[in-house]
């Protein structure tokens, strides 16, 4: 591996960053949002079982978790879009 050339390198470590990035959205969009908007959605069955403070602060905590990871995965998604966009405008300037 010694012998790889500067260039190959940072076209791999570029490749890893976009490919960590996908990797937290797919995390993020299919995993976390969807747990805990399953989560949110369940809490309103314990409606009559649980205090209404009780309910109110785990329903508030949930949202604010979902706003959250929304807020991540609308950073990450303009970062692989910025990425595309410069390997476009890369692309169509030769």
């Amino acid at each position: 591996m010694a012998d790889r050339s500067c260039g190959a390198d940072i076209v791999a470590a570029r490749e890893h960053s976009t490919t960590s990035r996908r990797t937290r959205v797919h995390v993020i969009v299919c995993h976390d949002l969807n747990a805990r908007s399953h989560s949110l959605l369940e809490m309103f069955r314990f409606a009559d079982k649980v205090s209404p403070e009780v309910l109110d602060a785990i329903t508030r905590e949930l949202a604010n978790d979902i706003l959250r990871d929304t807020d991540l995965l609308i950073r990450e998604l303009e970062g692989i879009k910025a990425f595309a966009n410069r390997r476009f405008a890369r692309i169509a300037s030769n």
